[in-house]
């Protein structure tokens, strides 16, 4: 419901529900090497707060749910790893599945050319093995991820501002390359 959570792990998922899980509010920042982030075996509801769980290489995610509800009204989150579950009908915030690089940082900008997410992607693992890959996919969600066009700047440098576990407040941006993509009114729309 609030607080502080900074959990790492080297074997199993850094947090794991067997039946429901729910996070209100608080920063929570859950990372293993070698499984899920969060993984939850039932029902996952995300309705406020900063999330940025971080899980190993394939078939290991940030964010584990299985085939259950995963639904998110609230909150920013950042799931890294191998793969991620899909949030699910119900969720009233857009999110974006991104094939990203590891080790990159990103900055996604909206219409007017405002930053909404600037983030260092973690190095992805695999085995317990730093650098087990390089390919990874990143789940966002926030209140400001609203439908239209995006651009997404990859490869460049982030520097100031306030860094929680990768994710950075008020950090300039710089460099790198970029694309364009348009959050649509599905749940989920992947970026490529």
């Amino acid at each position: 419901n609030g607080g502080l959570l900074e959990i790492a792990s080297a074997k199993d998922d850094a947090i794991n529900a067997a039946n429901k899980l729910t996070i209100n509010g608080g920063m929570t920042y859950a990372a293993s090497s070698g499984n899920d982030g969060i993984d939850c075996n039932g029902q996952m509801y995300i309705n406020g707060g900063l999330s940025i769980s971080a899980g190993s290489a394939a078939p290991e995610e940030g964010f584990d749910c299985d085939q259950n509800t995963f639904q998110i009204s609230g909150g920013i989150i950042v799931g890294t790893g191998g793969a991620t579950s899909n949030p699910t009908s119900g969720s009233t915030q857009k999110a974006i599945k991104y094939n990203a690089t590891s080790g990159n940082a990103i900055c996604i900008y909206n219409s007017d050319n405002t930053p909404i997410l600037t983030m260092q992607l973690p190095v992805l693992s695999g085995g317990g093995f730093p650098g087990g890959g390089t390919g990874m996919v990143m789940l966002y969600t926030a209140p400001a991820l609203l439908s239209g066009s995006y651009t997404l700047k990859y490869g460049g440098t982030i520097s100031g501002g306030t860094n929680f576990h990768g994710y950075y407040t008020n950090g300039t941006y710089s460099g790198g390359s970029s694309k364009s993509f348009t959050v649509s009114n599905s749940v989920v729309t992947t970026v490529q």
